[in-house]
């Protein structure tokens, strides 16, 4: 991986006096909603992979913080994403009224569930089963909301926002990074899904320090030496650095571990990657995303296993800071200038991304 030196903070602010974000940001319902609209919005997020979308029909329904949608491989090859959300009632087209629940599913006619209502591969309605005689209806004015899809290597990204940049604009130097990494090596194994009781932002944010390692993951902590640790954030990426205790077989942080804005990470570590997605569901609650990728004659259950602890480790520390967030003695804190660049770079990002209009 390139040796990137540490990057000075986004708008330029001292680490050295930074403030945490207050405590209201982890729970209030009016901003909750600002930032599903202005960062999820807005954002390219990670919905799949292309394994998953590999024959014509193929689709993949997924809610993002509450937006729900679907991508499709149609008869020409050619992804497509949409709403999926039917112009007569608002009936689903694909998914389910499942919050935490991503199908996959092969659909032959984009047809809503609800009363038939059906559109063709680009989305224009085509057909009003049994609908009657009706004034003033135009179905060709009626087509399924498009939303952006782009895949880059093969991770499949969707934007609901059509005026945001380009996905090669927005992955930053996350293919800096990745180049000499065999992501194709990989083959889909699955994926798994965990429901944790706080704010998207908490967890985030403790995925992006190593600074609770020696408290919270002691399996962790006899494999890497935290006195060498980094963490360096720029252009939309915060990378882990962290050096091996001696005689560690198969060291946990010899690969790439890198974080892109808003919310997924690329955890590769030798023969196997975990992309990790974090995903708002209410203003304390969130879902965590897993998608496995393995090379062939990897230890796969070892790598699962350690994925298992170590998340239910986190999940079990945010949640007991989410009701400490929540109690109404705390409000603002410190971050450290030795561990916490990368919580200081994602809270500017979430400024920046609130302040939209």
């Amino acid at each position: 991986m390139p040796d990137l030196p540490p990057a000075a903070p986004s708008d330029g602010s001292d680490l050295r006096r930074a403030e945490t974000l207050p405590a209201p940001d982890y729970h209030d319902p009016g901003i909750f909603e600002h930032e599903r609209r202005t960062v999820f919005g807005r954002e390219w997020i990670l919905v799949a992979h292309e394994a998953e979308l590999a024959r014509p029909g193929d689709a993949v329904a997924e809610r993002l913080a509450g937006w729900p949608l679907f991508v499709r491989r149609g008869r020409d090859g050619v992804l497509r994403g949409f709403h999926d959300v039917c112009r007569h009632r608002a009936g689903p087209i694909v998914g389910s009224a499942d919050e935490g629940v991503t199908r996959r599913c092969p659909v032959p006619k984009l047809r809503c569930r609800y009363h038939g209502w059906l559109y063709d591969e680009s989305g224009r309605l085509e057909r009003t089963p049994d609908f009657g005689e009706a004034l003033d209806f135009e179905p060709g004015r009626l087509a399924l909301p498009s939303i952006q899809v782009a895949s880059w290597r093969g991770f499949v990204f969707a934007c609901l926002d059509a005026d945001a940049p380009a996905l090669e604009e927005s992955l930053g130097r996350l293919p800096a990074l990745a180049a000499d990494v065999p992501l194709e090596r990989y083959r889909l194994d699955g994926r798994a899904q965990h429901v944790l009781r706080c704010n998207w932002k908490a967890y985030v944010e403790n995925y992006l320090e190593g600074y609770h390692i020696p408290y919270i993951h002691p399996r962790l902590h006899r494999e890497v030496d935290v006195k060498g640790y980094e963490v360096r954030a720029a252009d939309r990426v915060v990378t882990h650095h962290a050096p091996s205790r001696p005689r560690v077989a198969e060291p946990v942080y010899d690969g790439l571990w890198a974080w892109l804005w808003p919310n997924v990470a690329f955890n590769v570590y030798g023969d196997g990657l975990s992309v990790e997605r974090m995903l708002p569901l209410t203003p304390t609650t969130m879902r965590i995303d897993y998608l496995f990728l393995f090379a062939e004659g990897a230890d796969r259950e070892a790598a699962l296993a350690m994925c298992e602890e170590v998340t239910d480790e986190d999940r079990r520390i945010c949640e007991s800071v989410q009701h400490n967030l929540e109690a109404g003695l705390y409000d603002r804190g410190r971050l450290s200038p030795r561990h916490e660049a990368g919580v200081h770079y994602f809270q500017q990002q979430v400024r920046a991304a609130r302040g939209r209009a």
